[in-house]
């Protein structure tokens, strides 16, 4: 038998014997992901009338979903926090150029608290102003914990601050997980 030939022959086996024993052991199969828990906040928009009025007409529901964060595997990891997105846009009109949301949270373990803008209609080529720049999905850094979200639909106003016409606002109520 020539070396050339003994090694194929241990190799062969060497082969064989990590197929069967990769064939014989039992593995466990990995369970599904869950699917994040999500909570939908809508906002009734407030009374429209021509000619500032949006198509659809007055007392729209706008829907906002809240879902934890994905958070990356790094160290130190990051602070948790919450993930708004629009969920159904709005075709553009003209009338949409100058509305938003607004979503207010509370983390209620930390106390802490802020905002987040988004837009809730399809921007076209030669969108302008500030609702046109903002996104239709945004994280918020809200810590782990009870978190408390209203969402409110504003108008900007000539020379003066955004006004909410929203007549009911959407409130909902998440626990971000550590």
């Amino acid at each position: 038998m020539t070396p050339f030939t003994r090694t194929r022959k241990v190799l062969a086996g060497v082969l064989v014997a990590a197929a069967v024993t990769a064939t014989a052991v039992p593995t466990a199969d990995a369970a599904p992901a869950a699917p994040p828990l999500t909570f939908q906040i809508p906002a009734i928009g407030g009374l429209e009338i021509g000619p500032g009025g949006v198509p659809g007409g007055s007392f729209q529901p706008t829907t906002v979903v809240a879902r934890p964060a994905v958070r990356t595997m790094i160290f130190p990891p990051p602070p948790a926090g919450v993930q708004f997105s629009v969920s159904h846009l709005a075709p553009y009109h003209y009338q949409y150029s100058y509305r938003y949301l607004r979503v207010q949270w509370h983390n209620l373990r930390t106390g802490t608290r802020g905002h987040v803008d988004l837009r809730h209609w399809k921007t076209i080529a030669g969108s302008t102003g500030y609702p046109s720049t903002l996104p239709t999905t945004a994280v918020a850094t809200t810590d782990s914990g009870p978190v408390v979200a209203t969402v409110s639909v504003l108008r900007e106003q000539y020379q003066a601050p955004p006004t909410v016409i929203s007549v009911i606002p959407g409130v909902s109520a998440i626990d971000v997980p550590r």
